[in-house]
């Protein structure tokens, strides 16, 4: 038999229901995955928010915002740029 709980990740904050399984050893005891909790988190919540448990209830903290990483090759001719010896080194082998 199992029940279901709701997991955090190391920081609290929520990452979706899980199954707890019953004690083999204590019936009615439930095994909870660790950062599990048995409380439900808040049904609904704004976009820009999320779940936080805090060791005692589910609080709404602020989502971090997603930013967009340049890419690789951008990341390279940013370098090379501020590394013009660099560039003149990789030049000179090529020759």
């Amino acid at each position: 038999m199992s029940k279901t709980v709701y997991q955090a990740d190391h920081s609290g904050h929520y990452l979706g229901p899980v199954e707890a399984d019953e004690s083999p050893l204590e019936p009615g005891v439930y095994l909870l995955p660790a950062g599990a909790v048995e409380a439900p988190p808040p049904g609904e919540w704004p976009d820009d928010k999320w779940p936080r448990w805090t060791g005692a209830a589910w609080a709404l903290v602020n989502r971090p915002q997603q930013t967009e990483q340049p890419s690789p090759a951008a990341k390279l001719a940013a370098f090379l740029a501020d590394n013009p010896d660099v560039q003149a080194l990789i030049e000179e082998q090529q020759q």
